[in-house]
C-alpha cells in the first residue's frame, strides 16, 4: 500500500475551507461544521485504506 498523502486531499481541502469559515463569519460554528465533516472524511478514508491493506474488499459499494 501506497503511503500518499494524496488521498488524503478531500479532508484537507475540507479543513482548510472550515477554518477560513470560522475566521471570515461570525457565529463561527459554521466553519466548526465543515472542520468536524473533514475530521470525519479523513477517518473513512483512513478505515478504507486499512480495509484495503487487511485484504478485505472496501464497504459501501455493492458489487450486483
Amino acid at each position: 500500500m501506497n503511503e500518499d498523502w494524496r488521498v488524503f486531499r478531500p479532508a484537507i481541502w475540507m479543513a482548510m475551507l472550515g477554518v477560513a469559515l470560522i475566521l471570515l463569519l461570525n457565529p463561527p460554528y459554521v466553519g466548526a461544521l465543515v472542520l468536524g465533516a473533514s475530521i470525519g472524511v479523513a477517518l473513512r478514508i483512513r478505515r478504507r485504506r486499512q480495509r484495503v491493506a487487511a485484504g478485505l474488499p472496501p464497504r459501501g459499494r455493492r458489487r450486483r
